[in-house]
């Protein structure tokens, strides 16, 4: 459900605005209405800083390891992210010259450790010795009979060579000429190694400080993000009264607003407040039970509904979670997933933002398992062999599970309709919604009908199924449109039935992605199971070999499965179920000035 809202409007004197804030901001309840979205030179070297904590924190987050542990600092954030920001710099200034270093010493180690004191003493003599590189087949035999050429070294289909000649004779050699650099390869490699010792010694800093800095890159942007909330929230209030008088504005959940009026009265401000309208458009705050709140975050991928609109979440929660378990369709896969999600809750438990996803997963993992039962498979292995469990299994056949998506599309769309009717009702009237349940009633009796070729077994109930597709016309051609004449309403009937049989069998032909996923899931999961068994008569290494590939396998299957199963589930939700329910969209999302209290 959408929470009611109230909007206050607050007066206060100037030199009463600042603190005000202040204790508006610890009361943490009251979502402020924004009239500028221009920011002060202050508020943009708060956003610049919390900017250059957040890239730190997530460098150092990064730098945490198991074996991390947790040093005492007297320093404080600043100090240390200016610490770590030297680090940066030290450590790619090392890395560029540890670079061009590896590139040196790349290309004179072909060559080996020359004498450079006999190398300069053979120049000084008026000789001269140069170096060249070529490949195997460019070189000429011919170079070692017309000058003094030594081979120095073959790397490769690369020979290196060495001629020496005096100074004014020259050469007539094709071939890459070298010239030695000013230092010895020796002299280089040790360089390179107190390099790599420095480059070291700064990686140990960041593995010493990286506990330690998160914490004060936390605290220090929790510390940020208050005081950019002040002052963006500072800049919302309307001067009046040649600026002796602050205005501000904001909404707060009726059920909170007790406690809002106590802290003004206690304080003496001056307030009205009013019941929140459509025309306002005022924050949404979702207010669901425990099973819905956990699909609260597929609703918000998506957008949030309009304040009056209804709040979806609980209708579509039951069937995400079955759409999720019959794509993914393997009661071992579920099992998984829920264990799964339990040990990274246990991990991550001081991570509040990752706790409703994981909780999330332990639910679709449910949902798997329970379909997975219903069309008798575990880890790809048919359950309706198992003799005792047999008479429980309820799908039998692929045609079944064909047939059931097709029955969950229709129930889907029906409630969507109903939704949409309801919604209807509640903000224009009942009138105005009976032409949409004019639809549903169609709808629903023409899928009756139609189950027929499928194979199904309606009953008694068929014979009724054309009372109320003519009853579902009549509401359809009369009420579409409340207040306008009869020729109206039938033209406009006319064109609402075209967008009701189109729609209705493009939406339910949708549906057919469950069974495909479902059932191309179940198909890999048996070509693993089968390749892993003809492991089994390998002798010695074959039950490691079976379970090996039994568990790469399934593992790759149940990453692929959960991929589509969380895709597409979530596409009939937002275009099909919605499309059905009249969904209206994006809502403001209610976010209370300070610390949340809403719970």
């Amino acid at each position: 459900m959408i929470e009611k809202m109230r909007r206050y409007t607050f007066l206060l004197y100037h030199s009463d605005y600042q603190p005000f804030l202040t204790e508006l901001q610890s009361l943490g309840m009251v979502h402020i209405v924004r009239n500028t979205s221009e920011k002060s030179e202050k508020l943009q070297n708060v956003s610049e800083e919390i900017e250059a904590y957040t890239a730190a924190l997530k460098f150092m987050k990064k730098k945490v390891n198991p074996q991390s542990v947790k040093s005492h600092t007297s320093l404080l954030p600043l100090q240390m992210r200016q610490q770590l920001d030297k680090a940066h710099v030290e450590k790619e200034r090392l890395s560029i010259q540890f670079n061009v270093l590896a590139k040196e010493i790349s290309e004179l180690e072909p060559w080996g450790s020359f004498d450079y004191t006999l190398y300069n003493q053979l120049e000084k003599s008026g000789y001269k010795l140069d170096l060249f590189s070529c490949s195997l087949h460019h070189f000429k035999e011919d170079w070692k009979a017309q000058y003094a050429l030594t081979v120095i070294n073959t790397v490769g289909r690369t020979i290196y060579f060495a001629v020496l000649h005096k100074a004014d004779e020259p050469l007539e050699i094709e071939a890459e000429s070298f010239k030695l650099p000013p230092r010895p390869l020796a002299e280089l490699r040790q360089q390179e190694i107190s390099i790599a010792n420095q480059l070291k010694a700064v990686d140990e800093f960041y593995a010493d400080n990286a506990l330690v800095a998160v914490d004060l890159f936390t605290s220090e942007l929790d510390d940020l993000s208050h005081t950019y909330e002040y002052e963006d929230a500072s800049l919302q209030s309307v001067p009046e009264a040649d600026n002796h008088i602050m205005i501000m504005q904001g909404w707060i959940p009726k059920r909170l607003e007790q406690e809002l009026v106590s802290f003004l009265e206690g304080r003496g401000v001056v307030y009205f407040a009013v019941d929140g309208t459509v025309e306002d458009n005022p924050p949404v705050l979702l207010k669901n039970n425990w099973f819905a709140r956990i699909f609260e975050p597929i609703g918000k991928m998506f957008m949030l509904p309009y304040y009056n609109e209804l709040d979806l979440t609980p209708f579509f929660a039951p069937f995400y979670m079955m759409f999720f378990g019959f794509c993914d369709g393997d009661a071992g896969y579920g099992i998984v997933m829920f264990l799964l999600a339990f040990i990274l809750k246990k991990k991550f438990k001081a991570n509040k933002s990752m706790l409703p996803f994981l909780t999330l997963i332990q639910a679709l993992g449910i949902g798997t398992v329970i379909m997975g039962f219903v069309m008798g498979s575990f880890f790809a292995f048919d359950l309706k062999q198992i003799s005792f469990l047999n008479p429980y299994i309820p799908i039998r056949s692929t045609e079944q599970i064909f047939n059931f998506a097709l029955l969950l599309g229709v129930i889907q769309i029906v409630t969507g309709k109903i939704l949409n009717a309801i919604k209807q009702m509640m903000q224009g009237g009942f009138v105005y919604g009976v032409a949409t349940l004019g639809t549903t009633l169609f709808v629903l009796c023409l899928a009756i009908s139609g189950s027929t070729m499928l194979g199904a077994k309606p009953g008694n109930i068929l014979k009724y199924t054309p009372y109320g597709m003519y009853l579902g016309l009549f509401l359809i051609f009369f009420f579409n449109s409340p207040g306008k004449n009869i020729l109206f309403n039938i033209g406009n009937g006319l064109w609402t039935m075209y967008g009701v049989i189109t729609g209705f069998f493009g939406d339910l032909l949708s549906y057919i992605r469950l069974f495909a996923l479902g059932v191309s899931g179940g198909i890999l999961g048996l070509v693993i199971n089968d390749m892993s068994h003809q492991f089994l008569s390998v002798p010695i290494l074959g039950p490691v070999l079976f379970l090996a590939l039994m568990i790469a396998g399934h593992s790759l299957n149940i990453a692929l499965s959960g991929l589509g199963a969380f895709v597409h589930p979530m596409r009939l939700t937002f275009v099909e179920f919605f499309n059905n329910a009249g969904f209206s969209g994006p809502g403001i999302e209610y976010k209370p000035f300070g610390k949340t209290k809403t719970n």
